[in-house]
């Protein structure tokens, strides 16, 4: 269509872009972009679309939605208010701010069902079942997503049943009910597989990874680990799975003795993680995982610490991280413990990327 849109079709036409980035990748990305973000610029008025921020934000990260112009473009609609209050909620999310973000969630969810739009509704319980799992309510967690599911199965999304799939795997590893994780992210990949999503294709081998390894099986562990570097895409947010991805091969060495290549993971997710790609979430597990490596147990409380304040808090019962946790607890008194921790917690991220 050229270099400009026609008059009138502004908003089709940075769609169009948009969905051509989400859908290839190649040398012209950054040029799509760049036109889509100058069209979109150009539109001071309520979008007739307002799906379009839900590709813009998928397209460059969700902070996205602190843009004052998508503000504006939004407007008083109430199903643009319940998208936007997603995008903020993930803003809160990855600040380390985990209530802030589950109340904005909430609020989506609330406007979302006024609306009867089962689409937000599935993505709105799919960050609350997450803050549930995180507190330790593994069976909320639960009842959230299966009834998120319920949803895009009425809709029928693949990748977004896909998404919940995964997301229900992983709180079932939480709960060491391995064979049920290991069914979830199966199904996760198949839909993700005939949906043409590499990038949950390989979301779903992760979990398969971590479900094999915290199980035994650190052979097939690798295999899926090692898939799923060969299938991820490139796009914002699959950067954080590979960092998850390097950690699982990293503590699948570490518990078979090879301490230096599971330093050379560490070491690979750590530089990922800072390159200003990842998000702090992504810092924060690598900060759990780099406590296992520490020079000794003030290091290591220190670097939960900051692990904790990245995310706002440590996730309960976490088979990687809860056991090393209670050993810490058990060498240091208690003082030295919170003290350590607190210092953790007060670093900025680029002393915490020093540490």
């Amino acid at each position: 269509m050229g270099p400009t849109p026609p008059r009138g079709l502004e908003e089709e036409y940075a769609l169009c872009g948009l969905n051509a980035v989400l859908s290839v990748t190649g040398d012209e990305d950054e040029d799509r972009l760049e036109r889509a973000d100058q069209v979109l610029a150009t539109i001071d008025r309520q979008l007739r679309l307002p799906f379009t921020v839900v590709l813009w934000t998928l397209a460059v990260g969700p902070e996205r939605s602190r843009d004052e112009r998508v503000r504006a473009q939004v407007g008083d609609d109430p199903w643009g208010q319940a998208l936007l209050g997603i995008g903020l909620g993930f803003q809160e999310q990855f600040a380390g701010r985990p209530a802030a973000s589950e109340a904005l969630f909430a609020q989506a969810l609330e406007g979302f069902r006024q609306t009867g739009d089962r689409w937000g509704m599935a993505n709105s319980l799919d960050q609350l079942g997450m803050f549930a799992d995180w507190r330790g309510e593994r069976t909320r967690a639960l009842e959230l997503l299966d009834e998120a599911l319920r949803h895009a199965r009425e809709l029928a999304a693949p990748e977004e049943t896909a998404d919940l799939l995964c997301r229900r795997g992983a709180v079932l590893l939480r709960s060491s009910r391995y064979e049920e994780a290991i069914a979830d992210f199966t199904r996760a990949g198949d839909l993700a597989r005939a949906a043409g999503a590499p990038e949950k294709v390989a979301g779903a081998y992760w979990g398969m990874g971590d479900a094999a390894r915290l199980a035994g099986d650190r052979a097939r562990a690798r295999e899926y680990y090692e898939t799923a570097l060969g299938t991820n895409a490139r796009s914002w947010y699959s950067v954080g799975q590979t960092v998850h991805v390097f950690l699982g091969l990293g503590r699948t060495a570490l518990a078979e003795g090879r301490t230096e290549e599971a330093d050379d993971w560490f070491r690979q997710a750590r530089t990922l993680s800072t390159d200003g790609v990842a998000q702090g979430l992504e810092l924060a597990v690598v900060a759990e995982a780099l406590a296992s490596r520490a020079e000794g147990p003030e290091q290591a409380v220190t670097l939960l610490g900051a692990a904790s304040a990245l995310r706002g808090r440590l996730i309960v019962d976490d088979p990687d991280v809860t056991p090393l946790e209670q050993r810490l607890r058990r060498m240091l008194a208690p003082e030295v413990f919170r003290k350590a921790f607190e210092l953790g917690g007060s670093l900025r991220e680029a002393a915490i990327v020093d540490l």
